[in-house]
C-alpha cells in the first residue's frame, strides 16, 4: 500500500488528469487517496450517482452536471482530485466494444476535462471495482490497481481488530492464519475476526472459518473453483520420479526456504489420456505441500462482451497472486 500510495502521489505531482483506480473495495481505495491527498496537503471531493457530490449534494443523477462542476473550478495553486466512483460503470463499453450513443456526451467531455485540467493541479479519479475504459479514453486515462492487502497488512489488521486477550495463537499458528488470508478483502477478513469474537476467541479454529470465507470469494468469480484437500501420494500408483521430486520440494514455500534463497517450483505439465489420474496428482500435489487448491474453468474465462474476457483473465490473475502461494489446476 505504501508503494501505492507514493505511485498516486507521484502522478498528482506530475499533472496527471485522468486517473482510472481499480479496486475490489471502496473504502481502503478513499482511505488511500486521503492519506495522499494530506501528504500533499491538497484537497478532495467524492461524487456517487445516488447523492452527488458529498460536500453539495449537486450533480445528483446527473454525470453531466458532476463533471460541470470540475471544468468551473477555478485553476487552483494546491493539487485538488475529484473522485467520481459510479462512472465507470455508466460509461462501460457495450458488447460491441461501443459506448452508446447517450454515453458519448460523458465520454466528450472527459476527454475535454483531460485537455483542460492538465495544465493546473486538478485531477479527476474514476474509482471503480473493474477496468472498464473506454477505446476514446485510452490514451487520457492512466490506470491504478489498487491490490488486495498482503501479509503486513493483514498481521496489522490481525493486531487491530482483536484484542490480545482474545487471540489464543503461538507464532506458527499466526502465521498460518495471515497467510491463509491472503486473498481476502480487508473487509471479509474483518467480518471472519468478528465473526471468531463473537464465538468467543481467535484460535485455531479461525483457520476453517478463513479457509470457508475464500471458498466463498473464489465461488463468487464464476471462474475459479477450490476444491478441498484429500488424499497425498500414497493414492498415486507409478510415477516414482515424480512423488520423489513433490517430495523433495515440499517445504520450498517456507519463510525458511526464502531466507535461505531456495527458488519456488514453478509448474508441472502432465500429459495423457483421460482417467490416468492426471487431476489426482495435482490434488495429492496440493495436500503434500500444504497449499490451497484452485481449479480454473478455461471455458468460463470466455465472454461475449468484447474485452470481457480479457478482464476476468486479469481477475483471476490477482486473485490467484493474492492467494499464493498455492497449486493451481489448469484442465
Amino acid at each position: 500500500m505504501i508503494d501505492q500510495k507514493k505511485e498516486i502521489q507521484l502522478m498528482l505531482m506530475a499533472r496527471f488528469p485522468l486517473l482510472w483506480v481499480v479496486s475490489p473495495e471502496e473504502e481502503p481505495a478513499e482511505e488511500i487517496l486521503c492519506d495522499v491527498i494530506k501528504a500533499v496537503e491538497g484537497q478532495i471531493f467524492f461524487w456517487d450517482f445516488a447523492r452527488g457530490w458529498t460536500d453539495s449534494g449537486t450533480g445528483k443523477g446527473n454525470p453531466m452536471q458532476a463533471l460541470e462542476r470540475i471544468s468551473k473550478a477555478p485553476p487552483m495553486e494546491q493539487v485538488t482530485v475529484f473522485v467520481m466512483k459510479d462512472l465507470g460503470t455508466l460509461i462501460a463499453p457495450g458488447a460491441n466494444g461501443q459506448i452508446a450513443s447517450n454515453q458519448l456526451a460523458i465520454v466528450r467531455e472527459l476527454k475535454n476535462l483531460a485537455f483542460q485540467i492538465a495544465r493546473d493541479r486538478r485531477c479527476l479519479v474514476i474509482l471503480s471495482d473493474q477496468l472498464r475504459i473506454p477505446q476514446e479514453l485510452s490514451q487520457e486515462t492512466t490506470v491504478v490497481d489498487i491490490s488486495l492487502p498482503g501479509i503486513e497488512e493483514i498481521s496489522h489488521l490481525l493486531t487491530r481488530l482483536v484484542p490480545p486477550t482474545e487471540l489464543k495463537l503461538n507464532a506458527e499458528q499466526r502465521q498460518q492464519l495471515t497467510k491463509a488470508c491472503q486473498g481476502l478483502t480487508r473487509c471479509r477478513i474483518s467480518r471472519v475476526l468478528a465473526k471468531c469474537l463473537v464465538l468467543g476467541k481467535v484460535d485455531i479454529r479461525a483457520l476453517a472459518a478463513v479457509i470457508e470465507e475464500k471458498r466463498q470469494t473464489i465461488r463468487e468469480t464464476g471462474i475459479l473453483e477450490f476444491i478441498p484437500l484429500e488424499s497425498g501420494l500414497e493414492v498415486v500408483g507409478g510415477l516414482e520420479i515424480l512423488k520423489q521430486w513433490v517430495k523433495s520440494r515440499s517445504r520450498s514455500f517456507t519463510d525458511q526456504a526464502r531466507e535461505y534463497g531456495l527458488p519456488n517450483p514453478k509448474g508441472v505439465l502432465l500429459a495423457g489420456i483421460q482417467g490416468t489420474g492426471k487431476s489426482l496428482l495435482a490434488k495429492t500435489i496440493a495436500t503434500e505441500w500444504k497449499l490451497p487448491l484452485l481449479r480454473l474453468d478455461v471455458g468460463r474465462v470466455f465472454g461475449s462482451m468484447v474485452g470481457e474476457s480479457e478482464n476476468r483473465i486479469r481477475q483471476v490473475i490477482k486473485l490467484v497472486e493474492a492467494i499464493a502461494p498455492c497449486v493451481l489446476l489448469l484442465d
